[in-house]
């Protein structure tokens, strides 16, 4: 059984057949062809080779155009194991001849280092003969891709995925063809992200070195302000923490590698009194430069001139004078005396939804959409309605339960991040074993949780700023 999936690639082709024909994945190489090479052993030539068909392209390469498309031939471990990686090469090479037609330009590999063999294929998007674009339909295309795979996988005896439903069926549950392919692989971009991720961090100890095992699992990671943005480089597809859950997120993973419940400071490169290769001397902000804290570069995240340091929650923190002497000690909490507590993060983690259209022309499906923002406009509002109701029952005032709101947001969150740090503890003590499904169910149930607090929140601070504005429109309409 060979389930298919298709993405596109802007940016970096280099990196993405650099990927696909690790040495690691494919028997030192062996698997790797070309259908323009002999040699599929320097993925920057091949890739170049590639750009200079791009760039003859009929309006040339666009700023964030499709230069390849990414094709993923993936094989059931049954079927991995009743033929040789050689033979399910060989038939990825038939299936990329018979999609492209000689037209197209591919490198191919396969990998052999999971418990399923799969077949990497990065199309060149520009003909060789005309030089126009391949013309691709999500849902043309990717059933296209799955024929001439499942009629090939007939001929060479292997099993076939069961028919997919009818399309009228499939749009009323909002699932495309490629949503389903990658759910029945099981290996879709965001999971494979997620995963990197989970391995990075318990083999990490600073940041640089979190970096550096995902680097080497095929993805990166960038700072962006507070947020972390992943990219699986043989896609090309970026994610930023919020799509992948709380857990990673940069409080999260910064806690998951150093093993423990973390607080963070943030502070400018101005206040660093001194460097070494190990820690970075910090003035305390408000003493005028005269005590310092010593933090080590392992707890630090830095965003240009932004340092941010995430320490354990329950350390002592030691300060010392210009000079190095010893002045006293103080928990990470009382730290906040000195620096600004960074502003909340509240936003639920992002739930994404399946496409649905209703309507059948545009008008139709404008007038759908108009209709589903009033709802959701009506319910924001019923929402703060309740609650406002609520705070008058209990002659409870706003900002009193924004405070109390937030408190119990953070006894949530670091509640949240404990048991993260214990399921990552229990996972290196028990190797590859999972964690358990109690443990699962805490973590999601924490994650419920603060998504509740946090649409709470919001809340209250909408009907805060509505009882400012009625209380203005009062003050301006008194008579003087």
């Amino acid at each position: 059984m060979a389930v298919v999936n298709m993405s596109q690639i802007t940016v970096t082709l280099h990196k993405a057949i650099a990927y696909i024909a690790n040495p690691d994945k494919t028997e030192h190489g062996a698997l790797v062809s070309a259908n323009f090479s002999d040699d599929a052993t320097n993925p920057a030539e091949l890739a170049r080779r590639m750009m200079d068909t791009v760039e003859q392209s009929v309006g040339g390469n666009r700023a964030n155009g499709v230069i390849a498309h990414h094709v993923i031939q993936s094989f059931s471990p049954e079927d991995s194991r009743r033929m040789t990686a050689r033979e399910l090469h060989e038939l990825g090479v038939r299936f990329a001849d018979a999609f492209t037609g000689g037209e197209y330009r591919y490198v191919i590999a396969t990998h052999v280092d999971r418990g399923h063999t799969h077949n990497h294929i990065i199309i060149c998007a520009t003909s060789d003969v005309t030089f126009h674009k391949m013309r691709t339909k999500p849902g043309a295309t990717i059933r296209r891709l799955r024929e001439i795979s499942d009629r090939l996988c007939r001929e060479t005896g292997l099993n076939v995925l069961p028919e997919l439903k009818p399309a009228r069926e499939r749009r009323r549950h909002g699932v495309s063809f490629a949503e389903l392919y990658a759910s029945a692989k099981g290996d879709a971009i965001k999971d494979r992200i997620r995963a990197a991720i989970d391995t990075a961090a318990g083999a990490s100890t600073d940041f640089d070195s979190f970096a550096r095992e995902l680097n080497s699992a095929g993805v990166t990671v960038v700072v962006r302000g507070r947020h972390l943005t992943f990219t699986d480089m043989a896609s090309g597809l970026r994610v930023r923490d919020v799509k992948l859950g709380r857990a990673y997120d940069e409080p999260n993973v910064m806690a998951r590698i150093g093993r423990h419940t973390v607080m963070p400071i943030s502070f400018n490169r101005r206040m660093i009194a001194e460097q070494t290769d190990n820690a970075v001397r910090v003035w305390l902000p408000g003493t005028r430069r005269r005590l310092l804290i010593t933090i080590p570069l392992t707890r630090i995240v830095r965003d240009g001139d932004t340092y941010r340091a995430y320490l354990p929650a329950a350390s002592q923190q030691v300060v010392t004078g210009r000079r190095g002497r010893y002045v006293k000690q103080m928990r990470a909490e009382d730290l906040y005396g000195y620096f600004s507590r960074p502003p909340m993060l509240l936003e639920p983690v992002v739930r994404e939804r399946m496409p649905v259209t209703v309507g059948k022309s545009d008008a139709q499906r404008r007038w759908y959409a108009m209709q589903a923002r009033r709802l959701d406009e009506l319910h924001q509002l019923a929402n703060e309605l309740n609650t406002a109701s609520r705070l008058v029952a209990d002659g409870t005032t706003v900002d009193d339960a924004i405070a109390g709101t937030m408190r119990r947001i953070e006894a949530e969150r670091e509640a949240f991040q404990a048991e993260l740090v214990a399921v990552c503890d229990t996972a290196e003590t028990d190797g590859d074993e999972p964690p358990s499904d109690k443990a699962v169910v805490e973590l999601r149930e924490r994650e419920r949780r603060l998504d509740e607090l946090a649409r709470e929140l919001d809340t209250l601070r909408r009907v805060r700023a509505q009882a400012q504005h009625v209380k203005q429109r009062r003050h301006i309409r008194q008579p003087e």
